[in-house]
């Protein structure tokens, strides 16, 4: 289904029945990133698969947009799927939008799984490369160059090498979205991103932060910083995962997502 937001339309797969579970994908990703997940979420849980503005079956974005609205799209779509509070379950982008949701509507969300995020503004030094590639991005779309430079930051070593099939799918979905898409998102995640550290303290539900040891775009030190903030947060490391954590190891992390749902939400 698609659901109109202040971001766009976005598109929302809704399956399974139970509690409401929300997956929000990351950056340059689409709701397919949790292939390893849904079905064995919904065998127990209402699951709410967001593809993010822009991104996947999403309408294509035309304006800028920040974080903020992200989280009210959120719970726009939570308000038509009729879930009036969910765990969300967000990886980098969507740990973003979570960590905000609770700072804004704690009654709206009952536990979170952050993976591979972080809560600070986007690090100086990094900046200069991502504006160069979100300029190319925006200009000629993701040109074979652009993805080459992307494949280590998002996978690890041994998925580039042991499953290449699924980095093939994530150039094929990224070479296929609209650029302009592509630069408003950038825009909103990397270079608008607030340093939102300060606050964690406010957030009491319970959370767990997981994050791939080989990750480069958010390493564990953001993980870390996350844990700090919240308290009583616990934190999981994947070995030999990246970025894309979630969808490099399915075999750690689905059973890891089970298990934390089960004592959080039932």
């Amino acid at each position: 289904m698609l659901v109109e937001t202040r971001v766009g339309r976005l598109f929302v797969e809704v399956r399974g029945e139970g509690v409401p579970v929300v997956l929000w994908h990351s950056l340059l990703c689409e709701g397919g990133m949790w292939v390893g997940q849904v079905s064995a979420l919904a065998e127990r849980y209402r699951v709410i698969n967001i593809d993010a503005p822009g991104h996947g079956r999403s309408s294509p974005t035309t304006r800028r947009y920040s974080l903020d609205d992200c989280v009210e799209a959120l719970f726009e779509v939570m308000d038509a799927v009729g879930a009036p509070s969910a765990a969300l379950v967000g990886l980098s982008w969507g740990g973003m939008v979570g960590l905000r949701a609770a700072l804004r509507r704690p009654e709206r969300i009952r536990s979170l799984v952050l993976f591979d995020t972080n809560a600070n503004a986007e690090s100086k030094e990094k900046l200069p490369r991502y504006r160069a590639m979100a300029f190319v991005a925006r200009r000629f779309g993701a040109l074979p160059l652009l993805l080459d430079r992307l494949e280590p930051i998002f996978f690890s070593p041994r998925t580039r090498i042991e499953r290449p099939e699924i980095v093939r799918d994530f150039r094929d979905r990224l070479t296929a979205m609209d650029p302009a898409s592509i630069g408003h998102a950038v825009d909103c995640v990397e270079f608008t991103r607030e340093d939102i550290r300060s606050e964690l303290g406010r957030i009491r539900c319970p959370t767990l932060v997981v994050c791939g040891i080989d990750d480069v775009a958010t390493p564990v030190s953001c993980s870390e910083d996350i844990v700090r903030g919240i308290h009583g947060a616990e934190l999981a490391l994947v070995p030999q995962a990246g970025h894309l954590s979630a969808w490099e190891r399915p075999d750690v992390i689905t059973p890891m997502l089970l298990e934390r749902l089960a004592t959080t939400v039932g």
